[in-house]
């Protein structure tokens, strides 16, 4: 009847609308109060027709426009009022998230020390670095371009236990193909990895399983080679030279046998053979500063004792190859 039906106080007993509306319909005077609550709160139309300035007519047309109007204005708000929500919304979110990164982040980088021994990142190598973590985390092997920078500017990042996390990806994604395709040199790869991985009894039993269904002179003598180096790191010195002395029968001018020969007859004791051994590799074209490198760390294994014998030993075979003792 006077176009309130939208707003909940006409219909409320009681309420100051309501006492308006009922004076409006016994023709009763507003007071001056009324009169200027209905000026602000915008219902014109009634204020005009309970002082007579408007006839019922005219009323129900101005008041339907009223109408019209509040209920545009409310859309309005509402949807202002949902925009003002999203964007808070949004904004909190996008703070959550930032909030949420920054933690990830902390506890990825926590996550990594305790995995790959990682101690300050240099924040000019801090995205390589992470990258390269999170790969190796996720089971990859390092790529070959990294790897190359690991080993010069990245060095500091090339931690014991990064190296033995590469090795332990690349052991598995080399078991996987051996298991696959059968191929040997996929197993004879995969004990290599697994050795460096500090998994020797792992890639000792590959190699024993690639042995046993393998004819090939070259192809027994480089699983013979690996299984040795396996049993080397076991500290199972006598069943490594056995694999090392029938790898070098089977092919006698391979540097290889040599190489772990010299290397098992140095840690067994037998200083002079394991010199002689490795003389033999270099003959036969093994790389010099590998070997060295591999005579450091036995000496770094050995006791100060063992160190002294075994320094005495190598420069009595040849002083001049080894002055660097």
């Amino acid at each position: 009847m006077y176009f309130l039906d939208d707003v909940p106080g006409a219909a409320i007993p009681g309420s100051r609308l309501h006492a308006v509306l009922q004076r409006v319909e016994a023709c009763s005077p507003l007071t001056v109060i009324q009169q200027h609550f209905l000026r602000e709160r915008g219902y014109e139309a009634l204020l005009q027709l309970a002082i007579g300035k408007l006839d019922r007519d005219a009323f129900r047309e101005n008041s339907r426009m009223e109408k019209e109007r509040r209920l545009k204005a409310k859309i309005a708000a509402e949807q202002k009022e949902a925009a003002e929500r999203r964007r808070r919304d949004e904004a909190t979110e996008q703070t959550n998230n930032v909030l949420f990164a920054k933690r990830e982040k902390q506890l990825e980088r926590r996550r990594f020390l305790d995995l790959f021994g990682q101690g300050y990142i240099d924040r000019a190598h801090y995205g390589r670095v992470m990258r390269i973590l999170r790969s190796v985390a996720d089971g990859n092997p390092i790529e070959t371009d990294d790897l190359l920078w690991l080993g010069s500017t990245g060095s500091d990042y090339w931690t014991e236990e990064l190296r033995k996390a590469h090795h332990c990806n690349k052991a598995e994604a080399f078991t996987e193909a051996w298991h696959h395709t059968n191929d040997v040199w996929q197993a004879i790869n995969a004990c290599a990895h697994w050795r460096k991985a500090g998994c020797a009894e792992t890639g000792l039993a590959i190699a024993g399983q690639a042995l046993s269904q393998v004819t090939d002179k070259k192809m027994r003598s480089a699983a013979l080679t690996t299984r040795g180096g396996a049993l080397r790191d076991l500290h199972r010195y006598d069943e490594a030279k056995l694999s090392g002395d029938e790898a070098h029968e089977l092919t006698p001018t391979d540097f290889r046998p040599c190489t772990l020969l010299g290397a098992v007859h140095m840690e067994m004791g037998d200083l002079m053979a394991g010199t002689d051994w490795y003389a033999k590799a270099e003959a036969l074209g093994a790389d010099q500063e590998t070997i060295d490198r591999e005579i450091r760390s036995i000496l770094a294994a050995a006791t100060r004792g063992e160190r002294k014998r075994m320094k005495e030993a190598l420069k009595s075979r040849d002083p001049h190859r080894y002055s660097w003792l």
